[in-house]
């Protein structure tokens, strides 16, 4: 009988979308790390600003105050950049996603085409064996009536 023809490609595509879940799972975890890094910093900005409400209660010089002001904003800058990594990190691991979910389905489509072809291998299969037994009845059935003429 003959192989299935695609054999290759289906173990091709197999290895690439293994490949690509690996990189989707990583990239997934680019995007866990950097909104890990944004809570870090919100806690951070606000246990700030917490320090900075007990102090302005028991006073505090302009100089200080300015200071503090220049850390407020300097968190906020730091902010917008986590936010931007989680949104760049997001938009890879979709991008990854989209792709992983294309070949997957290629996968598919493939591993069903060589179900069917195992099917018709095997429907032929048994053709052949229906056909070899028939025969084997029918010489049997031969020899049979050529004793009984003798």
């Amino acid at each position: 009988m003959k192989p299935f023809s695609l054999a290759r490609v289906l173990q091709l595509t197999v290895r690439r979308a293994e490949g690509l879940s690996r990189s989707v799972k990583f990239a997934h975890g680019v995007w866990l790390r950097a909104r890990g890094r944004q809570v870090q910093l919100i806690a951070l900005r606000d246990a700030h600003i917490a320090q900075l409400a007990v102090e302005l209660r028991d006073g505090v010089s302009t100089a200080h105050l300015l200071g503090k002001n220049r850390l407020q904003y300097a968190q906020a800058a730091e902010l917008q950049l986590a936010q931007a990594a989680i949104d760049a990190a997001h938009c890879d691991w979709q991008a990854r996603l989209a792709e992983w979910t294309q070949v997957e389905q290629r996968v598919k489509a493939l591993r069903l085409l060589e179900q069917r072809h195992l099917a018709q291998v095997a429907v032929l299969q048994r053709r052949s064996e229906q056909r070899e037994h028939d025969e084997l009845v029918e010489l049997t059935h031969r020899l049979d009536a050529g004793r009984w003429a003798r």
